[in-house]
């Protein structure tokens, strides 16, 4: 089925805008918070809503990554370790969006999307942070697996690859907080095309509301990465993460209510 182009969905641009502010500014993926949005206030389908809010938040995070490019606060040595195992993860996470009945999808959004928020509230709440400009390679290399598994998250969910990676960088991988953030960023962008790309070949993208989020949070991602040195990281992560917990118990009690 086609949408034709109009005005319908503008409201849909102030919103992208301040979303793209904070997941940038944060190292969350916007496409946590679109998603929801789209299925729930749009009433679109779950596959179009999390096709729709990764296609959204590729605009934002390559935006993003690109700023952070030029500021130099990405890790490219750390970033081109992970990317090999992210898109593997990728291609079964496809497999997976692609196959499984809709409300056994829904189910395992509100599943990951829930134990995903647990995890970065849990990271905002320690008071260790990383220290290093580079990440310790070695540490990453055995903790490949995560990058992988984050990989199929973000591709059947619509988030995963930088709500995961984010602490692994910091945590595991010894990066200071910003930088960390800004490598997540620029691997989730990576992951987020391939996903984007056979989305769109599978007409699952609805453009008529991308033409409206795309613009929002490609300018949201340069404020935000802008405004991130000036915006205090734990309480982002911590009010994020609240946000997305809900949204994960929601999606778990439509998807076992209605499989």
């Amino acid at each position: 089925m086609t949408h034709s182009l109009g005005w319908e969905y503008w409201y849909v641009f102030p919103l992208a805008v301040v979303v793209a502010i904070t997941a940038n500014a944060s190292g969350f993926s916007g496409g946590v918070l679109f998603q929801p949005f789209f299925n729930f206030a749009i009433g679109l389908p779950i596959h179009q809503s999390i096709a729709t809010g990764v296609a959204t938040e590729t605009v934002g995070m390559s935006s993003g990554a690109c700023r952070y490019l030029s500021m130099d606060r990405i890790d490219r040595n750390a970033a081109r370790l992970l990317l090999p195992a992210v898109l593997i993860g990728v291609g079964f996470g496809l497999y997976v969006f692609l196959l499984v009945p809709r409300g056994v999808l829904r189910l395992i959004v509100g599943v990951v999307v829930a134990a995903v928020a647990v995890g970065q509230l849990y990271n905002a709440g320690r008071r260790r942070v990383g220290v290093r400009d580079d990440a310790d390679l070695g540490a990453l290399r055995r903790h490949s697996w995560v990058a992988a598994l984050a990989g199929s998250f973000s591709a059947c969910t619509g988030t995963g690859v930088a709500e995961m990676h984010q602490p692994l960088l910091e945590y595991g991988g010894g990066l200071r907080t910003k930088r960390a953030n800004a490598t997540a960023i620029f691997v989730e962008a990576v992951a987020d095309w391939a996903i984007t790309c056979v989305n769109l070949s599978v007409g699952n993208l609805r453009l008529d509301i991308l033409v409206f989020s795309a613009p929002g949070v490609l300018i949201g991602a340069q404020l935000g990465a802008l405004l991130s040195p000036y915006l205090p990281d734990r309480l982002l992560k911590s009010v994020f993460g609240l946000c997305v917990l809900g949204i994960g118990v929601v999606y778990i009690g439509m998807g076992a209510a209605r499989p």
